[in-house]
């Protein structure tokens, strides 16, 4: 199973070296034999990259995931009535809760 993660830190992955000529980083890919940089090359191919290293990524997968990981960003952004609720109440007492990081140094 191939999971896609847009907003992920791909650079942990991939490191500071540049992307191949033309190569695209589209966020974080994880899948049974492990997590990198998910990358689109120039001539439409998915791959995962980890420190420099390119592994060729199954293209009907990925395109499966990004329309699941789409899907979902598009879901969690609708406003329903029960989390306009949620976050009046939330307001009410103070708001979000403050992180413990936050402050600490």
């Amino acid at each position: 199973m191939l999971t896609i993660k847009k907003s992920g830190n791909w650079n942990l992955y991939w490191g500071v070296m540049p992307l191949p000529a033309g190569a695209e980083a589209l966020g974080i890919v994880s899948r049974e034999t492990g997590t990198g940089a998910l990358i689109r090359l120039t001539n439409g191919n998915y791959a995962q990259g980890n420190a420099g290293c390119v592994r060729n990524l199954p293209k009907h997968e990925v395109e499966q995931a990004l329309q699941v990981s789409n899907a979902a960003a598009a879901l969690g952004s609708i406003k329903s009535e029960k989390k306009s609720k949620s976050s009046a109440e939330n307001g009410k007492l103070g708001g979000r809760p403050k992180s413990k990081d936050k402050g600490a140094a």
